[in-house]
């Protein structure tokens, strides 16, 4: 209908322990004061916690704790998420910690794997109503490489936020880059801040000198 506020893709980035969540969590908040139909979602691969989103803050003993959470169906193919929107009850779809769903390898030049190619279908099936889709995520990997299918959710978004944090090494306000402290070299390693710091460009050590 001509006038109607078309569908649209909102992406939240940045590192670890940058808000990601909460800010995620602050847009559903605001979506249900203007009742809003919400639905979330989270893959089954993040295994920190069961069926709910979690913001987490680090305190001084770097003990992690959770601020708030929100609950959340869990996925881990693509027919569980078609089964998750199958009936179209929602005017907001969130979903967290996307960068756990892979690439799939469908094709070479397929930045969005079946979820990003999901997303897109949502968005152009429902092109004239005013459903709102925001997903967070890593935008980088610990190695500072792109991280699974978050470049291409990137591109295809009608808007960006990419977050800073703290640097937890020297306590730089912007610090992006998120540092391994295991010896694990595969991208995706489950953990909070006994696996993980947030670090600046100058206290970030690369895997090869870590």
């Amino acid at each position: 209908m001509k006038g109607t506020m078309p569908s649209r893709l909102e992406v939240i980035v940045g590192p670890m322990f940058s808000g990601k969540t909460e800010r995620l969590i602050a847009k559903l908040y605001r979506a249900q004061y203007a009742r809003k139909r919400i639905r979330i979602l989270k893959p089954r691969k993040d295994t920190r916690t069961e069926a709910f989103i979690a913001s987490r803050a680090v305190d001084e003993g770097g003990t992690t704790r959770v601020t708030a959470t929100l609950d959340a169906v869990l996925i881990g193919s693509r027919e569980e998420f078609l089964e998750a929107i199958a009936d179209g009850a929602f005017d907001v779809l969130a979903i967290d910690e996307a960068q756990f769903f892979p690439l799939d390898g469908s094709s070479p030049n397929d930045p969005l794997g079946w979820f990003g190619r999901e997303i897109r279908e949502l968005l152009r099936a429902r092109s004239d109503s005013p459903v709102r889709v925001i997903v967070a995520g890593l935008d980088m990997d610990f190695a500072e490489n792109p991280f699974s299918i978050m470049p291409g959710l990137m591109a295809l978004a009608d808007s960006v936020e990419k977050l800073s944090a703290v640097c937890m090494s020297c306590g730089a306000d912007e610090a992006h880059l998120s540092q391994r402290l295991s010896p694990n070299e595969e991208q995706v390693a489950i953990g909070d801040a006994d696996t993980y710091q947030v670090r600046c460009r100058a206290c970030y050590a690369p895997p090869s000198t870590a």
